[in-house]
C-alpha cells in the first residue's frame, strides 16, 4: 500500500503455473522482493521460483544450453 509498480504479465500457462513478467529494470529488485515476501494469497500458501531474468525479452524465448545445430 502506498507504492505501485507497473508489472506486465506477458504470458501465463495455467498447466505449469508459470508466467513471464515484464517490469522496468529499476523495479526488478522491488518485484523480486515482493515475490519473496509473499507467503500466502487468499488464505492459500504460495511460493515463487524465478527461473530466468534478462534485460532482453528475446533471451527468454529459448535456452542456449539446449541449442542444437
Amino acid at each position: 500500500v502506498g507504492a505501485a509498480l507497473p508489472v506486465d504479465v506477458l504470458t501465463y500457462e495455467e498447466k505449469t503455473l508459470s508466467a513471464i513478467l515484464r517490469v522496468i529494470s529499476s523495479g526488478l529488485v522491488k518485484l523480486w522482493s515482493a515475490l519473496t515476501l509473499l507467503g500466502s494469497y487468499q488464505n492459500r500458501r504460495c511460493a515463487f521460483r524465478v527461473l530466468q531474468a534478462s534485460p532482453f525479452l528475446l533471451a527468454l524465448s529459448g535456452n542456449s544450453r539446449e541449442l542444437v545445430l
